[in-house]
């Protein structure tokens, strides 16, 4: 399906029924700009459109999708692969328009959120001072949020990249901001390590076992263990808390049982396929 081709046969058949834009935009419910990107082939209707406009003017939804007046004998086979790739292509214009506008609101959002800070602590203060704490938060949090929020799963490894190069950064930040006695860069450092190498391992996962995702979060559950034994032994290290607990042999006993539970899942789904 092409573009180019189905806005150029739209532009023909609303000339040879004497029709503008205008008018026929008004005939779909819809805006004369719209009409105008399908002519200049920089956008397509939207798939609910085509019957009202084969019926406007007269031709089959198959000849719109194939941007051309066609015989009695062309092939259904064709026609139902354009249809196909017709609606895929919609659905998926559709899914972008959604990030795109679910991306700006949350860039306002943040936006709006600095700015209530940033008056509200000159207003107390007369100067920035705990301000620049959520501050410093909102926009670490638009970094690393906004390329999965604006390319949905295209943009996960694009998060996992700024959540890996800002994280020690935010934390000296913080370190700056917060007089904890030095506990942030000790503590976090150590932390944000273990708990980027475990994403990037997840993501991995993820990646290799894309058709088995009972199986992948199975295997996520299960590395959450050895994680927490590290987290447990860092923080023993540094404040003396305690390594091991009766909630850690709880929580662990929960994660087995549910990784069980997705692998039998899973057992269960192939042995029915």
């Amino acid at each position: 399906m092409n573009n180019e081709k189905m806005g150029q046969f739209i532009s023909e058949l609303r000339k040879f029924h004497q029709m503008t834009q205008k008018e026929l935009a008004a005939k779909l419910n819809i805006t004369d700009k719209a009409v105008s990107k399908w002519e200049r082939g920089l956008s397509c209707p939207d798939i609910s459109l085509l019957p009202s406009i084969a019926d406007i003017f007269g031709v089959t939804i198959s000849e719109l999708l194939n941007g051309k007046k066609s015989d009695a004998h062309t092939q259904d086979v064709e026609t139902i692969d354009i249809a196909l790739h017709y609606g895929d292509k919609t659905v998926k214009n559709k899914a972008k328009s959604i990030q795109a506008i679910c991306a700006i609101v949350f860039s306002l959002l943040l936006l709006a959120g600095i700015a209530v800070c940033a008056i509200c602590d000159m207003a107390i203060s007369g100067n920035f001072t705990w301000s620049l704490f959520p501050i410093s938060s909102i926009v670490f949090t638009w970094l690393v949020f906004f390329p999965v929020i604006k390319f949905g799963e295209k943009g996960i490894c694009g998060t996992m990249i700024a959540l890996s190069v800002l994280i020690v950064p935010f934390l000296y930040i913080l370190d700056y901001l917060i007089d904890m006695s030095n506990l942030i860069l000790p503590i976090g450092i150590p932390i944000a390590a273990i708990s980027m190498v475990f994403l990037w391992v997840v993501f991995a996962v993820f990646k290799i076992l894309k058709s088995r995702k009972l199986i992948a979060s199975a295997v996520s559950l299960l590395l959450t263990i050895p994680v927490c034994v590290l987290i447990n032994y860092s923080l023993n290290s540094i404040i003396s808390e305690p390594f091991f607990d009766v909630w850690d042999i709880l929580s662990f006993s929960i994660i087995i049982v549910a990784a069980a539970l997705l692998l039998a899942g899973n057992f269960i789904m192939r042995k029915k396929k």
